[in-house]
């Protein structure tokens, strides 16, 4: 595969051979509450100060989000995932309806420095990473395509999820422990649609969240919690939503390049 923005090989893992099955289907999950009234608020808000900026989606998927910068005044606006397929599905959306957006195979743990970015989105990119190695690594990719004193904005599954309180089923998901030898905190997470879809990630502390970050040049390293939309609540009533607060399977993690010195 010839991909990447440089015409550099985008190296395939074993890992993005579940999104290449996936394809299109992936969106499906966007419909689900969780993703529709917690993930979609979120991550928009993540964007909402994008206008005249330069954004770099990172595990852009389908282009969901990325689509959305545009649309919210982003200048340019690069999406990046490591599954063909994905890609595929982003730009046979920007065919249908052509927002200027830029789309790249490429692996997150290894991309070449792409441009200068503002902002930096990264959706459950860093729930790929099996390893703290593989993390830091990940947070260098990001650090390399930053100006200095940009911002790398995450939705990224909690660190701190805990499997023996309410789970998220009732909002269509299901997160499994699934036994790993090799690494720990491995999950399976099912998105109930129709047809079911289902991938491996895992949980990374918080810890190591924040020295990832700081060795890759990042500073002011912090957390939010996910924003549960105002809509959601009317349509399904406060009560319908506690196992989400007793329990809430996605956060957000934010950070700064440093401007001296990226570690990249």
């Amino acid at each position: 595969m010839t991909d990447a923005p440089d015409g550099s090989a985008a190296r395939t893992s074993h890992d993005d051979l579940q999104y290449d099955r996936i394809g299109e289907d992936y969106e499906l999950s966007k419909t689900l509450p969780l993703t529709w009234y917690v993930e979609r608020p979120s991550v928009l808000g993540l964007l909402a100060d994008v206008r005249g900026k330069d954004v770099l989606d990172l595990a852009c998927g389908t282009g969901v989000y990325t689509r959305h910068a545009r649309r919210l005044g982003a200048g340019r606006v690069l999406g990046v995932d490591i599954s063909p397929k994905m890609i595929e599905a982003c730009r046979a959306a920007e065919e249908r309806t052509r927002l200027g957006v830029e789309y790249a195979v490429g692996d997150a743990s290894e991309l070449p420095r792409l441009g200068e970015f503002d902002v930096l989105l990264a959706a459950y990119l860093f729930n790929y990473a099996d390893s703290p190695e593989a993390l830091e690594r990940m947070a260098r990719t990001c650090a390399r395509n930053l100006r200095a004193g940009g911002a790398l904005r995450a939705f990224v599954a909690h660190p701190d999820f805990d499997f023996g309180r309410p789970l998220p089923e009732r909002y269509g998901f299901s997160f499994e422990r699934e036994p790993d030898p090799a690494h720990d905190g491995r999950i399976r997470v099912t998105a109930h649609t129709d047809p079911r879809i289902s991938f491996s990630a895992y949980l990374p502390s918080g810890r190591a969240f924040e020295e990832a970050f700081a060795a890759a040049g990042f500073r002011d390293c912090s957390w939010d919690g996910a924003r549960l939309s105002v809509e959601g609540e009317l349509e399904h009533g406060p009560a319908y939503w506690d196992d989400f607060r007793a329990n809430p399977p996605w956060t957000v993690f934010h950070c700064a390049k440093c401007a001296e010195g990226s570690a990249a």
